[in-house]
Order: C-alpha cells, then sequence, then structure tokens
C-alpha cells in the first residue's frame, strides 16, 4: 500500500495533510494520537469509503478508487466502531459473513469459506459462543466476533478503527498476538488504538497524527527515545513524568 501526497477531511475541509507512507507487506502500522485529531477520517480515507481531497491511496499498482467494491473485498477487511444489530444470528453466522465476497451467486461457501471460518473463530477463541444469537453475546464477545469476521476474509490488508474496544486486559493482549500472528503470514496491519502499550509493543512504526493535521511516522523506539508523546498529546512535564514512570 502507498499513500502519496494524501490530504484527507470532509467536503474538501481538511484534517489531516500531506501524508505519504509506503506500507510493507505484513507490516503493522498503528495510528495515534488524541481524540478528534483525524485517525479514523485517515481509515475511512485508506479503506476507500471516504474520498481523498487530495492525493492517492495505491493498493499495489491499482488506486483504490479504481477497484471495484466487490474485488475491494477480497482484498482488504474492516473493523470499524459502528455497532452491528443484526437479528436472527449467531455469532458463527457473523463470522461466515466474512466469506461472502467469494461466495458464489446463491451465498453458498466451499470447503475453503468453511476452513477460513472456523480457523477465525479458533484465533479468536469463541468456539464456546459460535452456536449463541450474536444480539445476546456480551460487547467483549461481539466485538472478539467483529474482529473474528475480518480475518476469515483472509484479506491482504486488515484495517481496523479501536479493534480494542470492550475487551479486558487478557482479550487485548490475545488480540494483539492474533495480530502479530497474521503479520507474519502476510497480512498487512493498519489500525487506531487508545492504548500506547499495546502499539508501541506490537507495530514496527506507529504514525503520530496532531491535531494540526500534522502526522509523522516513525519507530516505536525513535518515539520512546525522542519523547514524542509528551507533544502529541500536550501533556505538561507532570503527567509525562507520570506516564514514563508506568
Amino acid at each position: 500500500m502507498r499513500i502519496e501526497n494524501a490530504t484527507v477531511g470532509y467536503r474538501k475541509s481538511a484534517v489531516l495533510k500531506d501524508i505519504n507512507l509506503d506500507v510493507k507487506k505484513g507490516e503493522i502500522i498503528s495510528l495515534i494520537g488524541p481524540n478528534g485529531g483525524g485517525k479514523s477520517t485517515l481509515l475511512k480515507s485508506i479503506r476507500g469509503e471516504l474520498g481523498l481531497v487530495h492525493g492517492c491511496v495505491y493498493l499495489g499498482e491499482d488506486e483504490i478508487k479504481s477497484i471495484s467494491l466487490s474485488e475491494l473485498a477480497k482484498k482488504m477487511s474492516i473493523v470499524t466502531t459502528d455497532r452491528i444489530k443484526p437479528e436472527l444470528m449467531t455469532c458463527k453466522d457473523i463470522v461466515s459473513a466474512g466469506r461472502l465476497p467469494f461466495t458464489d451467486c446463491f451465498g453458498f461457501g466451499s470447503d475453503k469459506d468453511f476452513a477460513a471460518v472456523q480457523r477465525a473463530i479458533e484465533l479468536m477463541k469463541i468456539e464456546k459462543i459460535a452456536d449463541k444469537p450474536f444480539d445476546k453475546l456480551s460487547d467483549g464477545q461481539k466485538q472478539r466476533t467483529l474482529v473474528a469476521r475480518a480475518i476469515s476474509q483472509e484479506p491482504e490488508y486488515l484495517i481496523m478503527d479501536e479493534p480494542t474496544s470492550y475487551l479486558d486486559i487478557r482479550y487485548r493482549m490475545e488480540l494483539m498476538e492474533v495480530i502479530e500472528k497474521l503479520s507474519k503470514e502476510g497480512v498487512t496491519v493498519i489500525m487506531a488504538l487508545h492504548e500506547l502499550e499495546l502499539a508501541m509493543s506490537c507495530s514496527d512504526r506507529v504514525l503520530l497524527i496532531y491535531e494540526d493535521g500534522r502526522t509523522l511516522c516513525a519507530e516505536p523506539k525513535e518515539v520512546l527515545e525522542k519523547g514524542l508523546i509528551k507533544e502529541l498529546f500536550s501533556l505538561s512535564d507532570e503527567m509525562y513524568e507520570k506516564l514514563r514512570l508506568c
């Protein structure tokens, strides 16, 4: 994936400007920054949901806006902060929906589809709730199910907005382990995270998103050594010192 001279925003009003990023296959990039800074806006632009104010996003040699939705669904899966409210669907039904881009015109899946669904269920450790109605699950169980749905697509690119929402510390850490496993298999992961410790521990690079529309991409080690978090979140000396001691 390449992002070239991108400006993202709404109705030609820029939120983030002049973004240039070359993302390698299998790389994990986490977006971090203050609330309202533009993380979700950038993710929407990367996945083609929101048009760019300026610039281009490429998947391989193809500009994303030239890729049909059906073909894009075979390459990219997403996890958003939106809450779905399906009726009469089990947890497994939701995960199976991730295979729809690959099924025939009648919606029938192949053995490969069933295997992909089962693997996603196992990776997210939701076997015990697979047959439970989705609307009866806890928020954390729903979130793990939605991540499993995205994984079942077997995407080249996994785009996630706050994937750790509603998850307790155990499941957050387990999710990071799954993400690292997928990365080693060649899946490129771009996600927005609020948990700095998770972003620093699992990411190859982090994209710092400032309130004034600037961005800076750096390795976690550089972010920590240069104390970039302090400016990013406009922390006082006292606040930053407390953060360092955590």
